[in-house]
This record gives structure tokens, C-alpha cells and sequence, in this order.
């Protein structure tokens, strides 16, 4: 037996091999490219700001730094590890209470990328943006074929920033290729992916750049075998994109921010909401003078309520925010565009066992969506795209611009209301619509209470039934008033099956009745007959079909017109002339999707 001391180096490196060896990891990383070295020095603030939540006083279980290792083929990497302890606040007690738990970030760096295994750190965002740059969502889509692969789950955000607007769709299927309608994907990003592809489960999440693939634990060796499979495929993209193809396209922010200009922003404030406020994490602000004070019940719904709003955005070089009653501007940084507030940088609250303000985040989770002056692109999970459809469509959307000249002359949407009146005010919008439809053979007031719209009426010569909302207004080119319409039209388009039990429940509990309770017939026109046996045999002509109509006094077809050809032409439009554009296309996708004709009554 040969016995003596071990020299220093030798033991350091069984002493990392040992603890490498222990490490037993699932198949989920974030994928980057490095933008500039990585040094042992870059090395080091990334795991120092990693580990920054560490219990204090505890020791590192596990430290190594750019250990250089070899996989069985030959392939070379390195690998930087450390595991630590951390203490999480406990919000169910009074008294002060802490859970510990153990976290660990691992940065493999392999065929000039890195990637990233982590759990429990504190945020790494900042400085890894210095260093490297996420590889896109469009990047590790890419990276498989459609044909291979089956899209079980699906989350898309639409590009808007409305109010009224339907923001974002979830979809699940065993296979979504040819069953999810793809009339209206090229204005949806699709930001996360659950599939299926040669018998793996992978999902894929747009805002973190990660990939988790579901496998039993695996050593250092296994994980970066599998890193590099991603990234092969990642580097020889497929050409076989025909479903993804139809959704909207990754653009660099460099180039829309040089051809446009930021005009409106929404902090997607949900997030924080469920992930923060739901979890009953508490919220501090820092006064002027330097006290922490924690935020009531009343001062955090304020909060929520001015996340909520859709502030649009001054003009270069400051890009204020206009309205926010917290000063605020948008800055663009070398691979994004940041919310700064001085606000935002005083609220704070504790995550992963370290304080965070509310401003990084706003950043770290990528929650800033914002519009350009060209509708085209949005920004959105701190990437730019581009609507798949874009200009090319707005000759539709202004066909579905229908002039009624009586509008021109509409002074209310109802007029004066009494119980003695037997039809609306003439020069209300409601008996303006009336006139417009005296010709179909049924003309219903659905009205206040359970109301499917102001209007529905049957027409059996053009084997069409109509669902009509109203809303007046000064001629303006605002899209407040068309916030609430859209909104009331989109909600409804499940109701017009026009299912016979349900519309002759509704016409015997309300529609057969009178308005208000007065001398007003909420029949407003009808034919002899059998109202159920012509709703089932028009119902089951194969020329039916169904229209959702807007009637707004406040829209002018020749403003749209003009400001619509701008955007046409590329040339720099309002921000409310862009929530125009989507609040429009939306009602249009909305519609055409559900199979529906849209229609949108205005003034000349």
C-alpha cells in the first residue's frame, strides 16, 4: 500500500468531482448566446447574484467556478455550480417565520452557448443581460418540425393592448394542427408550447427561453449531452413550419424601433397579481426620507387599478408616460425597452428571500407590452413582432364600414325614455337601426336586463339573422366609445347559434313583453306565423348566416379611411388611431372566426 498526503490540487478537484456527482438535474435550462466573454469574473457576478438570497451566516454546500470537463465522446465544456441555502418569509403567521430551502443555479457552457439550470436563485436577469442574450422563441420553435410534432397546448397573447379586446387565448387538443382555426393567427404571438414530439413531451416558454423536456434526474454529464441535442437542432433549424408559420413573426427591435415610435403601454399586470399580491406576499414603499412602510389593502388595489390602465406613451427622446399619476418613461436598452419609474423603484416585496422592487420585477418577468405608432408590431415578453397579416388587411376591415346617413343626425342612443312612448326618439341611434332593418321580418329589442344585444332581428329573403349593438357619441376619433361596444359585441358571440329552445325561452320570458314596463313592444316587427318553425327552418338553409354589427354614430368612415391609408403608407399615425386599427381587427378576427360576418354601422 502506497500512503502519503494528497497534493492541494488533486484534492480540489476530487472534492468538485464529488459534489458534481451529486447534482441530479431535469431536463429544463434557458438557452443564451453570449454577447461578450465569459470570464471566471463574469462567472463569479453571475453566481454572486444568484446566491445573493443565501441564508446569512450558512456556508455553501457547493462552489465550483468554469470547471473544464469531457463528455465520453471527446466534447469539451465547462461548468460553474452552486448550491446554498435560503430562507423564504412565511406569510400564514404573525409572528416571524421562515422556511429554509436549498437552491442551486448551474451554468454550462458548451458549442459557444450557455445554459442554465436553476432553482430558488435570486434573479440572474440583469446580469446576464450584460453578458449574453436569450435564444428567441422563434429560434427554439425552429428547432423541429410541424409534420413531427403534435401541439397539445398552446397559450397566444393577440396583438392589443384594448381594454375591450380579448388579450390573450389558451388552446389544448391532442394535436392542435387542423383543429385550431387559423383565420385570425397571424395578429397572435405564441408565447408558450406543450408538445409531443418522438414519444417526448417538451414544452417551450417564450418569456424565459426555457425547455424542459420531461425525463427522470440525470448527472452533469447526461444534462449537457442533452443541452447539446437542443442545440444542434436549435443551429439547423427545420424549414417544415407550416402551422407555426400562420402566427405572428419575430422582428429585430432595432429595426421597428428606428421605423416607428412606442405610442401606448400595458403592464400585464395579472401576473403580478396572482404571483405577488394572490399569494398574500407583503408590499412595502420606501418614503422620501428612507422608511419602509407596508402598503394597506386600499393602497394595493390603487396599485393594481393604475397597473390595469393602458397609458399611452410621449413622444422621443423622454417617451413619458401620459396619465400615470407615478412619473414614468420608457427607455430602450441594448435588447429591451424598460418601465422607469422612481414609483416602481419604491415599491418592494420579497421573492426567493430577497427584497425585489416592483420595477425589476417588471423586468424580469418581461410583464411591459407595448404598440407602435405602426400597428404592424408589438412588443411583447421583452421580443418585437410582426402581425402576420398586418396592412394587407385593412381593404377588409374598411368593406365592413356600412354608411347609414341618418346617423350624421343622431342626438342620443335611446332618446327620452318614458312609459307612455310606443317607438324611439327619431333621431335616437335605436329607432335609426329600426328603419334600417324595417325590411327584415322580425326586429327584436333585447335591451337592458340578460341582454345578446340592443337588436336582433330575422330576415328570411337574405336568410340572415342580425345581432346589433349600439352605442352614440360625438364624432370623435377616440377609441373609448369603441372600447365598449367591441367589448359587449365580442362577448356575446357565443349566443348567436340562435338554438330555437333558448331564443323562444327568451322571447316568452322577455321579448313578447313591453320595454321598461311601458307601452313600448319590445316586438318591434313581425310576421304571421309560427315564430319557432321559422327560426328552425331558417336555421337549417344552407344559405344561413349570421351577422354581428356595431352601430356607432361617433365613427366617421371617411376619418377612418384617411388615417387607415396612412398607416398604409407607412406613415406615423396617434395612439389612438392604433387602438382604432386593433380594437376593429379584433371585432373583425373575433367574428370571422366564429364564422360570423362583421358589420360596423357609421357616419359618411
Amino acid at each position: 500500500m502506497i500512503t502519503g498526503t494528497m497534493p492541494p490540487t488533486a484534492k480540489i478537484s476530487t472534492d468538485r468531482c464529488l459534489m458534481s456527482q451529486d447534482l441530479l438535474l431535469t431536463q429544463n435550462a434557458q438557452f443564451y448566446r453570449p454577447t461578450a466573454p465569459f470570464t471566471k469574473v463574469t462567472l463569479t457576478v453571475i453566481l454572486e447574484a444568484a446566491s445573493s438570497n443565501m441564508t446569512i451566516g450558512s456556508a455553501l454546500i457547493a462552489d465550483i467556478l468554469d470547471q473544464d470537463d469531457t463528455l465520453s465522446d471527446g466534447s469539451k465544456f465547462s461548468y460553474s455550480l452552486r448550491v446554498f441555502k435560503t430562507d423564504r418569509d412565511v406569510h400564514f403567521w404573525q409572528q416571524p417565520l421562515k422556511d429554509t430551502i436549498y437552491a442551486f443555479i448551474l451554468i454550462i457552457a458548451v458549442d459557444d452557448c450557455i445554459a442554465i439550470f436553476k432553482k430558488s436563485c435570486a434573479s440572474i436577469t440583469e446580469s446576464m443581460d450584460k453578458h449574453a442574450k436569450l435564444i428567441r422563441s422563434s429560434e427554439l420553435t425552429s428547432a423541429f418540425s410541424d409534420i413531427d410534432a403534435q401541439y397539445q397546448k398552446m397559450a397566444t397573447r393577440n396583438m392589443t393592448v384594448s381594454d375591450r379586446a380579448m388579450r390573450g387565448r389558451a388552446f389544448e387538443a391532442s394535436d392542435l394542427k387542423g383543429l385550431m382555426s387559423v383565420h385570425a393567427a397571424g395578429r397572435s404571438i405564441p408565447y408558450f408550447f406543450k408538445l409531443k414530439l418522438k414519444g417526448r413531451t417538451k414544452t417551450i416558454s417564450a418569456q424565459s427561453g426555457r425547455v424542459v423536456e420531461a425525463s427522470d434526474r440525470k448527472s452533469i454529464h447526461h444534462a449537457v449531452e442533452w443541452v447539446r441535442v437542443q442545440l444542434h437542432d436549435i443551429n439547423n433549424p427545420s424549414t417544415e413550419k407550416d402551422f407555426l408559420n400562420n402566427f405572428a413573426k419575430f422582428i429585430d427591435l432595432d429595426l421597428v424601433w428606428k421605423s416607428s415610435t412606442p405610442n401606448a403601454v400595458l403592464l400585464e399586470h395579472s401576473f403580478s397579481v396572482e404571483n405577488v399580491i394572490n399569494q398574500g406576499t407583503p408590499i412595502f414603499y420606501t418614503t422620501r426620507r428612507g422608511r419602509e412602510i407596508e402598503m394597506t389593502s386600499k393602497h394595493v388595489k390603487s396599485l393594481i387599478a393604475e397597473m390595469e390602465q393602458v397609458y399611452e406613451v410621449g413622444p422621443a427622446p423622454d417617451h413619458e408616460l401620459i396619465g400615470s399619476v407615478r412619473q414614468a418613461k420608457l427607455k430602450k436598452n441594448l435588447h429591451s425597452i424598460a418601465v422607469n419609474s422612481r414609483a416602481l423603484q419604491n415599491i418592494h416585496f420579497e421573492q426567493n428571500g430577497k427584497k425585489t422592487t416592483l420595477q425589476a420585477y417588471i423586468k424580469k418577468q418581461s410583464l411591459a407590452t407595448i404598440t407602435f405608432s405602426d400597428p404592424r408590431y408589438m412588443y411583447f415578453m421583452d421580443q418585437c413582432f410582426e402581425d402576420g397579416a398586418g396592412i394587407n388587411e385593412i381593404p377588409a376591415m374598411l368593406r365592413t364600414l356600412k354608411v347609414l346617413p341618418k346617423l350624421a343626425s343622431a342626438t342620443s342612443e335611446k332618446g327620452e325614455i318614458t312609459k307612455k312612448i310606443t317607438k324611439f326618439d327619431s333621431t335616437s341611434v335605436f329607432d335609426i337601426v329600426e328603419t334600417a332593418h324595417n325590411a327584415d321580418d322580425y326586429v327584436f329589442c333585447d335591451d337592458l336586463g340578460n341582454e345578446w344585444a340592443d337588436h336582433i332581428t330575422f330576415n328570411r329573403a337574405d336568410y340572415s339573422v342580425s345581432f346589433i349593438h349600439s352605442k352614440h357619441g360625438k364624432p370623435s376619433k377616440s377609441a373609448s366609445n369603441l372600447h365598449d361596444v367591441v367589448g359587449q359585441a365580442i362577448k356575446n358571440i357565443g349566443n348567436m347559434d340562435v338554438d330555437p329552445k333558448l331564443f323562444l325561452k327568451k322571447h316568452k320570458e322577455k321579448l313578447r313583453k313591453n320595454y321598461n314596463n311601458g307601452l313600448l313592444k319590445r316586438t318591434r316587427k313581425s310576421i304571421p306565423g309560427k315564430l319557432g318553425d321559422y327560426i328552425y327552418e331558417l336555421r337549417q338553409d344552407y344559405r344561413f348566416n349570421r351577422r354581428r354589427i356595431i352601430c356607432c354614430s361617433f365613427i366617421s368612415k371617411k376619418t377612418i379611411e384617411k388615417e387607415f391609408k396612412k398607416i398604409q403608407k407607412g406613415i406615423s399615425v396617434a395612439g389612438n388611431i392604433t387602438q382604432l386599427y386593433w380594437i376593429l381587427s379584433s371585432f373583425m378576427h373575433a367574428a370571422k372566426e366564429a364564422g360570423i360576418h362583421p358589420i360596423v354601422y357609421c357616419q359618411e
